[in-house]
């Protein structure tokens, strides 16, 4: 979704991905993302406004997860999963 102002360009996100994508119960999975032109960066649910370029997430239950990217011009969002099954991922 791109929700755009008159003049100037909205941030452009380049990606956005968990890794790895499928957590047993109580593990962590990195998110991280590729971002072009933003001024502020915001992950729902639960983890807020974040800076750089990865975040460690653990959550207790699937989840999706949606990156806000925001300038003066606009936002732009995108979304990436992580699953979470009953017994850690055999490698």
């Amino acid at each position: 979704m791109i929700i755009q102002s008159s003049t100037g360009s909205p941030p452009t996100i380049l990606s956005f991905t968990a890794s790895p994508a499928s957590v047993g119960a109580g593990q962590s999975s990195l998110l991280s993302w590729s971002v072009s032109g933003a001024t502020s960066l915001s992950i729902n649910p639960g983890v807020g406004s974040v800076t750089g370029s990865s975040v460690t997430v653990t959550p207790s239950a699937t989840t999706q997860y949606t990156l806000v990217a925001a300038n003066a011009y606009g936002s732009t969002s995108a979304q990436t999963t992580v699953t979470v099954v009953s017994a850690p991922p055999s490698s």
